[in-house]
């Protein structure tokens, strides 16, 4: 590794005294350190990384005409994740909906409502990001609920029919809906980030196989899987 350039002059550095000779990783190591000062300070910043004048030019209206409807860009911000888990949870309903109209049971709707996830944080990968990129709720009214809660009781729902209809998970129903958020949104980082794979059907069978096991948990021992799905492969 390359050794950084020792400091010149206390000009250069605000006052600092230079390190001795020999000493540059530990230079390196302390501006390191700063930077992560730095971040852990500013994480719960605006991160909409446009400006309204952007907005406005992309719309093809003039730049005032933004601040009739938004004081600035954490009201943009606000307005666009709660409009997001708004239409993610509509998008959840409906597939909901349509596996019930089929037939299927509360496991096969469970699973059509996973499947609703990932398509749109698929197909809506900006918005997901920003939505569970930072504190939206800091951008509201006092007093006003996260945005977030309408996908959490979405979620718990679609659980709670499953027990309802006979499951049970070792951990109630609470925390199996929170593993089962958790592991769709961690594969979609992965997916969306550097780490991942962009294939489409990569979020889709992941949250398949993430239900097979969430349901042989949840089903006795001697029963086969629920919904007459074919068992994930061991």
């Amino acid at each position: 590794m390359a050794q950084v350039n020792e400091v010149t002059s206390d000009a250069e550095t605000g006052g600092r005294r230079r390190n001795p000779r020999g000493q540059g990783e530990k230079l390196r190591t302390e501006i390191l350190a700063a930077v992560e000062r730095l971040l852990d300070r500013r994480i719960g910043d605006d991160t909409l990384p446009v400006s309204l004048r952007e907005v406005a030019r992309e719309v093809g209206i003039a730049a005032q005409s933004m601040y009739l409807h938004f004081s600035d860009k954490e009201q943009l911000a606000h307005a666009v994740t709660s409009d997001g888990y708004r239409r993610l949870v509509a998008a959840m309903r409906e597939a909901d909906a349509g596996a019930a109209s089929a037939g299927a049971g509360t496991d096969g709707r469970l699973r059509a409502q996973c499947g609703a996830f990932c398509e749109f944080a698929r197909t809506h990968r900006g918005v997901t990001r920003l939505m569970f990129g930072q504190d939206a709720s800091r951008f509201g009214p006092a007093g006003q609920a996260h945005p977030a809660r309408i996908l959490w009781e979405q979620w718990l729902s679609a659980v709670t029919a499953c027990e309802e209809a006979g499951l049970r998970w070792p951990d109630g129903a609470e925390e199996t809906a929170m593993r089962l958020w958790s592991a769709l949104f961690g594969r979609f980082a992965l997916w969306a980030g550097s780490f991942g794979e962009h294939r489409p059907e990569a979020l889709t069978d992941f949250a398949d196989r993430t239900v097979d096991a969430l349901l042989r948990d949840a089903a006795p021992a001697a029963a086969g899987p629920p919904g007459g799905r074919r068992p994930a492969a061991d």
